[in-house]
């Protein structure tokens, strides 16, 4: 047992070996490579980092979120075919112009030229006028500034409802706002910078200081004069009231974007554009600009994947949008961003060959060096084979004797002869079980000196013989024999009595028991099972099953043979 333990201990390290080859393999090739990429990344902010992850995560389910619009258009289409009453048709063009007016400007003014004619034909002028201020709005965040110009100029403010002039004056502020934005010339720039200024004036002086467009524009105006905390703390306390997923969540975290933008904050600057992002992607709003902003910013923090990504999805939906603005400055960065991003992209695959170089010569020589481990564990296994066989047969011979002397115990328990006789048959056991031990650490021991002499064919030759499972076998048959003797002296001839005299067994001289009686021995001791019968005696089923089959046709009364047996006392 010790030398296969030591052999097993062999064989377990020679696979560690292996294993351990193996894991460096894969430690060599993949660790490179990740080393690699958190290189070229700089440290971020963990929040930051979250928040990106976020609006990827956000990206990824954007065709379900743009599904569900699709499918909420669809279903107030189909109401606005439907209905018959020009009242209906009139609030579902509504209805339908909120749907696209942050969506797809050329549907949105398609529903409000509808809108306008059924307004014509109820005679509301009120709902003219503001469908009037709606269309310059669209137009206007889609870059047509010209034709918004025009349609506000034709309004004349004189003419206007008071309660459209909060709408009016801020489709203004809007109008200059882009028209700044697109205008990189300073003195231009300025001159509508001013002008927004002025509308925005008006808006607070018709406006409730509750309003949205109030909140927003005078925000907008406190930020350029440099009241920013001020601004960016009211500006949060308004943003809890909205969930994001709305388009005014997202103007809001915008604007406080451009707050931290100023104070030159780009931790929170990045952060509120992200959460504007995600907002916008969550109500499918296509005429933004907090992907193209975040997109500009990134590309100079060097993560140019997320920058080309995000730069991408902005003029995607520009165009979408027919966002004529945001087209043009999208189209600004992109050629920059998008020649970064493959030149990032071809040094990554001249890396990428470079580690697949390197995996390939380490593979050939960790393959060299399996085979050669493999080659010894063949060998070791040869002789664990060898060595496992016999240690096998040895633990049957050990299992059977140990089931034995459990099954006699047993009925040693449960016979009623004397002490003498009981102390006989234990003192028996233990010479018996001593013996065979002392056996057992013989042969234990001489193996474990072939071992250390190195002798492979003497430890080969010596474990091929089972001479002392043999012996140990015979001995237990004596043994056996003696103890059934012991406790029925008469037993031979009580068997005999229960056969027919034709049919009586006559043991051979200098036997004890034979294999018939040691069967009904068996029988009469409790073990009766043919399988157990033919573990104990080394032979087949069929065997010990043909012996007793000839024993019953041979008794007095083969109903109640073995009922008999179990009788015997003496």
């Amino acid at each position: 047992m010790r030398l296969f333990k030591i052999m097993r201990r062999v064989e377990v390290r020679a696979k560690r070996r292996v294993c351990y080859a193996c894991a460096v393999m894969m430690a060599v090739t993949v660790l490179p490579a990740l080393l690699a990429g958190c290189s070229e990344r700089n440290v971020r902010d963990d929040g930051l980092e979250t928040l990106y992850a976020q609006l990827d995560s956000e990206l990824e389910k954007s065709h379900v979120y743009q599904a569900e619009k699709e499918q909420r258009i669809g279903y107030v289409r189909d109401k606005y075919v439907r209905a018959a009453s020009p009242t209906d048709r009139m609030t579902l063009a509504g209805q339908l112009i909120d749907e696209y007016e942050s969506y797809v400007s050329d549907s949105a003014l398609y529903y409000i030229d509808r809108a306008m004619s059924l307004a014509h034909l109820l005679g509301d002028s009120l709902q003219v006028q503001r469908l009037h201020i709606r269309r310059a709005d669209v137009m206007s965040h889609a870059g047509l500034f010209a034709e918004a110009q025009d349609i506000l100029d034709n309004l004349k403010r004189s003419g206007v409802d008071s309660s459209l002039m909060e709408n009016y004056y801020s489709v203004f502020c809007t109008l200059y706002q882009y028209i700044s934005e697109y205008n990189n010339d300073s003195i231009r720039s300025k001159n509508t910078n001013a002008l927004r200024s002025l509308y925005t004036d008006s808006v607070n002086a018709v406006a409730s200081p509750s309003s949205f467009n109030y909140i927003v524009l005078e925000a907008n105006e406190q930020i350029v004069h440099g009241n920013i905390d001020s601004t960016i703390a009211l500006l949060k306390s308004h943003l809890k009231e909205f969930q994001s997923g709305t388009r005014s969540y997202s103007i809001i975290a915008s604007i406080i974007a451009y707050g931290y933008k100023r104070k030159n904050d780009s931790e929170n600057f990045k952060r509120y554009l992200t959460l504007s992002a995600i907002s916008d992607t969550r109500a499918v709003v296509k005429e933004n600009m907090s992907f193209r902003e975040l997109s500009t910013v990134l590309f100079y923090d060097g993560d140019i994947v997320r920058a080309n990504k995000y730069l991408k999805k902005s003029f995607e939906d520009a165009n979408f949008y027919a966002a004529r603005m945001r087209t043009a400055q999208s189209s600004r960065m992109l050629p920059v961003i998008d020649d970064a991003y493959n030149a990032k992209q071809s040094q990554l695959q001249s890396r990428l060959e470079w580690l697949l170089i390197l995996t390939v010569a380490l593979a050939l020589g960790l393959t060299i060096f399996i085979v050669l481990t493999l080659r010894q564990m063949r060998r070791t296994n040869r002789a664990n084979r060898i060595i496992r066989r016999n240690n096998v047969e040895l633990k049957e011979v050990s299992s059977q004797l140990r089931r034995v002397n459990d099954e006699l115990a047993v009925a040693n328990a449960e016979l009623k002869n004397s002490d003498r006789v009981k102390e006989e048959y234990a003192g028996l056991f233990m010479e018996f079980s001593s013996i065979t031990i002392s056996n057992l650490e013989h042969y234990h021991t001489s193996l474990r000196n072939l071992a250390v002499q190195g002798s492979v064919k003497a430890i080969l030759k010596r474990l091929d013989s089972n001479s002392i499972a043999d012996k140990t076998l015979r001995d237990f048959y004596v043994n056996f024999d003696e103890a059934i003797l012991n406790i029925y002296p008469n037993f031979v001839e009580n068997v005999n009595r229960l056969l027919r005299e034709d049919g009586r067994i006559v043991i051979r001289s200098g036997a004890r028991l034979n294999t018939e009686l040691r069967i009904v021995a068996l029988i009469r001791i409790g073990i009766s099972d043919t399988e157990k019968i033919s573990d104990f005696l080394r032979c087949s089923i069929t065997t010990v099953y043909t012996y007793r089959s000839k024993l019953r046709k041979r008794a007095l009364n083969p109903d109640t043979f073995e009922e008999d047996i179990l009788k015997i006392n003496h």
